[in-house]
């Protein structure tokens, strides 16, 4: 769990009494990071734009075929057939080899304070230079390896329905509704991730860990 984690719950909970009663329903639930880099953009890439139970059954299988050892080396190596087997679509799988290649050309980027002291902006021009890795893959593992304490992740579908569903604003374009979820957000500064793990805490009691 972060440092920062109680004083952002705390200054949340006085900031924002809709937010603040979400936190308290879930005051149990921590943001968890296992520190490497490689595995939390393997499990964004896996996450993308399926549920978390769906997204976890494919990691138990791709640590199967990996032998419980998901590294670049493996991950590269790993024939396309076996990941098709597993339910990775063709996509998901050069992404996985894309990610692979970058840590292997540059195997220092595996090292624990590589990106951890780095801002946010140098990771982010660093990382989208990967195909397959686009704004909500950053924003992920910019939550869950670099523990950022001020991501808002937008184009996330798990926030945006929570928030649509606790502040009643279902009925917004999705222009105004942008704009609306940036506007709320300025009380959460400067805790928008810790804002943002909770309130996914209430679409889904069973959150991701990247």
């Amino acid at each position: 769990m972060p440092e920062y984690w109680e004083v952002a719950k705390d200054y949340l909970i006085n900031s924002d009494a809709l937010l603040g009663n979400i936190i308290k329903k879930y005051s149990y639930a921590k943001l968890v990071s296992h520190k490497n880099p490689f595995i939390t953009l393997v499990k964004s890439i896996l996450g993308q734009q399926i549920s978390v139970k769906v997204a976890d059954i494919l990691y138990q299988r791709l640590l199967i075929i990996c032998q419980t050892n998901i590294n670049p080396e493996n991950i590269y190596l790993c024939k396309d057939t076996s990941l098709q087997q597993i339910g990775l679509s063709r996509q998901k799988i050069n992404y996985l080899k894309n990610i692979a290649i970058f840590f292997l050309d540059s195997p220092h980027r595996l090292e624990n304070n590589y990106f951890l002291n780095n801002d946010a902006n140098i990771i982010y021009d660093e990382l989208i230079e990967i195909k397959g890795i686009g704004p909500w893959t950053i924003d992920m593992f910019l939550i869950f390896h670099c523990l950022k304490p001020d991501i808002l992740p937008l184009k996330d579908i798990g926030l945006i329905n929570s928030i649509k569903n606790n502040y009643n604003i279902s009925n917004l374009s999705a222009t105004d509704l942008n704009h609306k979820i940036i506007e709320l957000s300025k009380n959460w500064k400067p805790w928008r991730t810790v804002a943002t793990f909770y309130l996914w805490c209430d679409i889904d009691d069973n959150v991701v860990q990247y």
